[in-house]
């Protein structure tokens, strides 16, 4: 449910100074400029509970601090491509232990999204031309040269965070 814009308490104390003057709902209302069913809602707080303050509201407190959001609104400012685990990790060495939801929701208050970065060969045409040219400079070395070199046949070594696609976050 929409927050609406609340009365003021002077507003709230003339309801309740009306009501008890024996002024019905619709009579405070209309003099007022409040619709019938918030001069209702009114009188029965003040019924039930003998004041027109606000009162607590319900909801759980916020789990990451002020200090929190911006040292992980700095962190991904600098560095898009940090992951929400290295955060929740970074966050618990601080003594907060939060989950990777929970590291989301401050970051899209702070305009953060996160989103895919965009897809790029594991060779660029540098990367190619560097090899071709190491290739040909080679090519008439004998074979005693290359009795040196490690060989493997299973594919490429990769490093383990090393991935064609990877997220960051967008500024």
């Amino acid at each position: 449910m929409a927050k609406t814009k609340e009365l003021s308490k002077d507003t709230r104390n003339k309801i309740v100074d009306l009501h008890q003057a024996g002024k019905t709902e619709s009579a405070i209302g209309k003099q007022l400029g409040v619709k019938k069913s918030t001069v209702g809602a009114i009188i029965r707080k003040w019924k039930t509970y003998k004041t027109t303050d606000n009162l607590p509201r319900s909801g759980a407190p916020r789990k990451i601090s002020p200090r929190g959001v911006k040292m992980i609104t700095r962190t991904v400012s600098k560095n898009p491509r940090t992951t929400r685990g290295d955060l929740v990790n970074d966050l618990q060495r601080a003594g907060t232990k939060v989950t990777k939801a929970t590291i989301s929701n401050p970051l899209r208050r702070q305009g953060l999204k996160s989103c895919s970065a965009r897809r790029v060969p594991l060779l660029k045409p540098v990367h190619v031309r560097a090899r071709l040219k190491f290739a040909r400079e080679h090519l008439d070395n004998p074979e005693e040269d290359w009795e040196n070199v490690i060989w493997w046949t299973n594919g490429p070594i990769k490093n383990k965070n090393q991935t064609r696609r990877g997220g960051a976050y967008c500024l």
